[in-house]
């Protein structure tokens, strides 16, 4: 690939770095205007499930974009969202009774922490406004979604802007994070020992909610929750009253294997959940709420004395239901969340024969990390990320509280390409080593 030939008028994400330019995508490729294609082995952020240039995905768009655009859900309601809300909740296992459809993670996450206060106001219970959340956890951009969010870089400009009513414990990383002798169901004893002690600092009849990621993302890389972590986070919030929100915009969908990850993770379901990326592939803007039952047949009967008011332009969008409805039902037919597991199962097994410097491979289906056995001045994620890209190879790099890398290539990879995406990526490693000379 090669970077633009002149100054863009795009305000960038980055403003201190040249991008390259792709004009088409095929299969699991980004294709650069010099034909060259680079294997896109994070879906960019755990997006591009279905890969690029998906006829069914795009028919579907070009169908309903032909009988109708928008209609402003103030006034309507359309085919594929309602279709696409049904599936879902057939999908998950009776856990959920509605959906909410939105346009990005964070519109998603703003909208659950609302459905949350929405709920205990409607219940009576108005003093119920704060929210436990952790540390090193990443809920989206937006002041709500960056408050509930720990990522230390993407707070600190914006700390003086961000709710106090955001509280934060722990991250869980037992491999890491356990002490010496300590097993993994002493640790998350511990754990849940802090959300004890936080409930009873907040006083537990002021706390609205638990929200966390079930798996989580780029920021720490591909972390799943620990052993019996999940249930007891559900009998804790049951016990004291509040909502327990589980955030898989970027790790649920399939990702791990199973539609949700929360179904491989002792099979605990929340109160609230907020899904995204993978929901429409990137073909089209598209996030979701998932609603429990109790917590709408509550805000539901409250109606009349307690209405809620919330919506956004572009929420139930037509098209981007259309899209989504369309992904879906090629993952089912397609039985795609075999192949998650089985090339998952073979990254897995690969990447831990070859790559050098290893500290840990972490994670679920084709959503793993690679973190690196370094020292705080020998960093080399960074470097491997950008070498990979060069050599044709996209990963997403973690944050800077891991020295690692994420992997999330499209469900529909083949074995060959798996194979393709791990020997580049160690060329990449071994390149940046001698550079290094570590």
């Amino acid at each position: 690939m090669s970077s633009l030939a002149q100054p863009s008028a795009i305000f960038h994400r980055s403003l201190n770095k040249n991008y390259e330019k792709a004009v088409g995508g095929d299969g699991i490729y980004i294709v650069a205007p010099d034909g060259s294609r680079t294997l896109d082995g994070s879906s960019g952020a755990a997006v591009s499930c279905l890969g690029h240039g998906h006829k069914a995905v795009i028919d579907a768009i070009v169908e309903q974009a032909r009988k109708m655009a928008f209609a402003h859900t103030s006034f309507f309601t359309n085919n594929p969202a309602e279709e696409l809300a049904q599936l879902l909740i057939d999908q998950s296992d009776n856990a959920f009774t509605k959906v909410m459809f939105l346009s990005s993670g964070s519109e998603a996450v703003e909208s659950a922490i609302k459905l949350a206060r929405q709920y205990h106001v409607s219940r009576g219970e108005p003093k119920r406004s704060n929210f436990i959340c952790r540390k090193y956890a990443y809920h989206g951009n937006t002041l709500g979604a960056l408050s509930a969010g720990y990522n230390p870089p993407r707070r600190e400009t914006f700390e003086p802007l961000l709710s106090p009513a955001f509280h934060h414990v722990s991250r869980c990383l037992y491999p890491q994070d356990g002490r010496e002798g300590e097993n993994e169901d002493a640790y998350v004893d511990r754990l849940i020992q802090e959300y004890e002690d936080m409930f009873t600092a907040l006083d537990p009849s002021s706390v609205a909610a638990v929200l966390i990621e079930t798996m989580g993302g780029a920021t720490l890389g591909a972390a799943p929750a620990a052993r019996g972590y999940l249930a007891r986070l559900r009998e804790l919030c049951d016990q004291h009253g509040a909502l327990l929100i589980f955030d898989e915009v970027m790790c649920g969908m399939g990702r791990a294997g199973t539609l949700h990850a929360w179904q491989s993770l002792g099979n605990v379901a929340p109160d609230l959940q907020t899904i995204g990326k993978g929901l429409g592939a990137g073909y089209q803007p598209i996030s979701a709420i998932l609603v429990g039952r109790q917590v709408h047949q509550v805000i539901q009967s409250s109606q009349d004395k307690y209405p809620f008011v919330s919506g956004h332009t572009y929420q139930g969008h037509a098209i981007g239901c259309a899209a989504a409805l369309a992904t879906q039902h090629t993952i089912i037919k397609d039985d795609l969340l075999a192949n998650v597991r089985q090339m998952g199962d073979l990254l897995d097994r690969e990447l831990r024969k070859r790559v050098p410097k290893l500290k840990e491979i972490r994670g679920l289906g084709l959503f793993k990390a690679v973190e690196f056995a370094t020292q705080p001045d020998q960093r080399i994620a960074a470097n491997i990320a950008s070498t990979c890209l060069t050599n044709g190879l996209a990963v997403y790099l973690c944050s800077s509280a891991v020295d690692a890398v994420l992997f999330a290539p499209p469900f529909i990879i083949t074995e060959e390409e798996v194979h393709q995406l791990v020997d580049i990526f160690v060329a990449s490693t071994n390149q940046v080593l001698q550079e290094k000379g570590i």
